[in-house]
């Protein structure tokens, strides 16, 4: 992924996991009681709470979001603070599909005010299958990017041929 302001590409290697990336947040001091319809009340730090100015497509009124851990590697939760009934399941993509990239223009690496690569926090949205023979997918096309320094994230939608709207996320034991 790009993430020079001089709209030079640079890519963020695969093996930069999520939790690395939020490992190099500020230290918690004070905490906010956080109600979820799908995770019950979560007492969450005020350090994991992300900010989106531009709401998600679709969501666009909300703007205030918890970033939860799951239960599996790799995954987590996008608890709106906002409202409850609001939440969405991510996956770190670089853990589901080999190759990934991002490149960002300089136009969103300027919002986001990402200053060097280990800055940005990718992760995407996952469709969980609406019956058991389903298969969960996830946005390659339309990942969310979160600068971890700032709390501050932008849904960045690309046109990008190379992945799909809803690519299988295909789980290992």
């Amino acid at each position: 992924m790009s993430a020079a302001i001089d709209g030079s590409t640079r890519s963020v290697p695969p093996e930069q996991s999520m939790s690395a990336a939020l490992s190099q947040a500020p230290s918690p001091t004070t905490e906010r009681t956080i109600s979820s319809a799908v995770l019950g009340d979560v007492v969450v730090s005020l350090d994991t709470l992300f900010q989106f100015p531009e709401g998600l497509h679709g969501f666009e009124r909300h703007h205030e979001y918890v970033l939860v851990p799951a239960k599996r590697d790799g995954f987590f939760w996008l608890q709106s603070a906002e409202e409850p009934g609001l939440a969405f399941l991510l996956v770190d993509p670089f853990h589901v599909h080999a190759g990934y990239e991002v490149d960002l223009g300089a136009g969103d690496q300027v919002y986001l005010e990402l200053e060097q690569p280990d800055d940005a926090l990718v992760l995407t949205v996952v469709t969980l299958p609406s019956s058991k023979d389903g298969a969960m997918t996830t946005n390659l096309r339309g990942p969310l990017v979160m600068n971890v320094r700032t709390k501050k994230g932008r849904q960045v939608v690309r046109g990008d041929e190379r992945y799909g709207l809803q690519e299988p996320v295909v789980l290992t034991a």
